[in-house]
């Protein structure tokens, strides 16, 4: 019994010789590992540091740099405030001749032609001979005012529809269709369809009372507007 002691005891004084160098060498490891975390922290820091400086240096250069435009735009804005004013003097065009048969006033030149001479009476449909009045008038448009917006208005006199009733619900009825029609005439005879603005105004613009037949034929038409949209 003795000697199985003494055998116990040899055996675990080997163990504390085996195992007391192996417990010293995980803690000198783990010391190690401890002191490389704390170095590459320390240089992150000391980087960190270098990169705030350098950020706050070039946010004073900035600020530096703002300030001395801020003080050129105000000595710029001053010098402007101080100096004479000079009116720009506008550059007259020479008002080209309107052609014959046409209006001009300003940026509008116009003609009105007679819907006697376009349409039977309370129709719609253009006649037989109004296609020459209308290749004429478009021939003037895009020889003399190409690159104007054209304007077609129709208008009627105050008398209501009778033989056609059953066909338009009034005058303004009436002349909006009449307008188009020429619309779609003149898009035929080579106008560009993107310059052209259809209107009907009925019998609510006369160009005279409507009280005699011939005051009546004259606000009976159609208006052919060109229009300067230019400055």
């Amino acid at each position: 019994m003795k000697r199985m002691s003494r055998e116990i005891g040899t055996v675990l004084a080997l163990a504390a010789v085996v195992l007391l160098p192996a417990c010293q060498n995980a803690k000198d490891l783990q010391i190690s590992e401890l002191q490389r975390r704390v170095d590459e922290l320390t240089g992150n820091n000391k980087d960190l540091e270098s990169r705030l400086a350098a950020a706050l240096n070039a946010s004073d250069k900035a600020n530096q740099m703002a300030l001395s435009l801020q003080q050129q735009l105000d000595d710029c804005r001053r010098q402007l405030a101080a100096a004479p004013r000079q009116v720009a003097q506008p550059v007259e065009r020479p008002q080209e001749q309107a052609p014959p048969g046409w209006h001009q006033v300003g940026k509008l030149v116009w003609t009105d032609v007679g819907t006697d001479i376009l349409f039977d009476s309370g129709r719609a449909k253009l006649k037989k001979g109004a296609r020459s009045t209308l290749t004429a008038l478009v021939s003037t448009l895009r020889s003399k005012y190409p690159d104007r917006q054209i304007w077609i208005i129709g208008h009627t006199d105050s008398d209501p529809i009778k033989r056609t009733k059953n066909l338009w619900k009034d005058n303004l009825d009436l002349s909006l269709n009449r307008a188009a029609t020429v619309a779609r005439e003149m898009y035929k005879l080579g106008l560009d369809p993107a310059k052209i603005y259809v209107a009907g105004q009925g019998e609510y613009r006369p160009k005279a009372p409507n009280d005699t037949k011939k005051n009546k034929a004259l606000n009976r038409r159609v208006e052919i507007i060109a229009v300067d949209m230019n400055g």
